[in-house]
């Protein structure tokens, strides 16, 4: 790494805004053409860059004069986009679970089983205690990350983990009381 990069890094560890700035101008338009090779649409290339840049920010603290700054910031922008890609993912199949809802079933008591069994896990939901329904929700439905979840609800991670698993076994005893075929389609709810 350059003598002038070093210095930056030495600089943005104490907060030097300057310094954040000069590096800002050295990696911007690497990181967005970085994240336009991934296929990203140019206003997401822009958020995700902005991103990095908020990261580098509060982590500055942690920098290493010594380590390589473009690695540093360019692992960075990779594990944005990979989540920014897990995020799109679980939208997609929230979205195409929520169509084939729409659609309506062929086979009656297959369409009964099915609202019997929603029925349950709705309940089962609702009878969840407060935090751990909405630990449940941001996960499931919204398909935030723990670590997302917890930056939200101000909580540790490792706590929105138990919920987790906690309401993950409610749901497992609610749906012991019911047949196989409900089993499947349980988990296919829970788990898409």
């Amino acid at each position: 790494m350059d003598q002038h990069i070093k210095n930056l890094v030495c600089s943005l560890k104490q907060g030097d805004k300057g310094a954040f700035d000069g590096i800002y101008e050295l990696f911007h338009k690497k990181i967005f053409l970085f994240c336009r090779k991934y296929g990203l649409a140019e206003s997401d290339a822009e958020e995700i860059t902005q991103e990095v840049f908020v990261k580098l920010w509060l982590s500055r603290t942690m920098l290493d004069s010594e380590k390589n700054l473009n690695s540093y910031i360019y692992k960075i922008s990779k594990n944005i986009i990979i989540d920014e890609f897990k995020k799109k993912i679980k939208l997609r199949a929230t979205q195409e679970y929520q169509m084939s809802l729409i659609v309506p079933c062929n086979n009656v008591q297959e369409d009964m089983d099915y609202k019997d069994l929603k029925n349950m896990l709705d309940e089962t939901l609702l009878d969840l205690p407060e935090r751990r329904r909405e630990v449940f929700e941001l996960s499931r439905i919204k398909g935030l990350s723990h670590k997302e979840i917890s930056d939200e609800l101000g909580i540790s991670t490792k706590t929105v983990e138990n919920h987790l698993n906690l309401a993950l076994h409610t749901f497992r005893d609610a749906l012991q009381k019911t047949n196989v075929l409900s089993i499947v389609l349980a988990l296919i709810l829970l788990f898409n």
